[in-house]
């Protein structure tokens, strides 16, 4: 009975420690560009330049792809369903972009959050890990 009562003041603890963790925020001017474009932090990933860069969505998929002609900076989103108005939770089955390292980064099934949309263009939010994208899904 013991060992069960400091399980559960561990698990508690732990579990107190973890909900006090500040998740990040986005900044407003994220808000007010309609660049396509994704950051994670306060770092860019990639931002669409017309010049350099292609774009694409596939309805079938619900996916998004932003990339720079030679593929040396990208990143790709896959949507479990579109999104329709602002403050939606919407799963992405996978994101996948470049790193400056080099290596691809990957996360599955993470919920985004809408938060905003303007005509074809969405502002998609992940607050965990501070990424932010701009897409346009038409």
């Amino acid at each position: 009975m013991r060992r069960i009562r400091i399980l559960l003041a561990a698990a508690a603890l732990l579990f107190s420690m973890t909900a006090c963790i500040e998740e990040g925020t986005y900044t407003p001017e994220f808000l007010t560009d309609n660049t396509l474009r994704m950051a994670v932090g306060k770092t860019d990933v990639i931002t669409f330049n017309p010049l350099n860069c292609q774009y694409a969505f596939n309805t079938d998929q619900l996916e998004f792809r932003l990339h720079t002609d030679n593929m040396s900076d990208y990143f790709i989103v896959r949507l479990q369903a579109e999104p329709t108005k602002e403050d939606q939770i919407i799963t992405a089955g996978l994101l996948r972009w470049t790193s400056k390292t080099g290596a691809d980064e990957v996360r599955k099934n993470i919920a985004l959050q809408v938060v905003k949309m303007e005509d074809d263009v969405v502002w998609l939010w992940y607050s965990r890990e501070s990424i932010k994208m701009t897409v346009r899904f038409r």
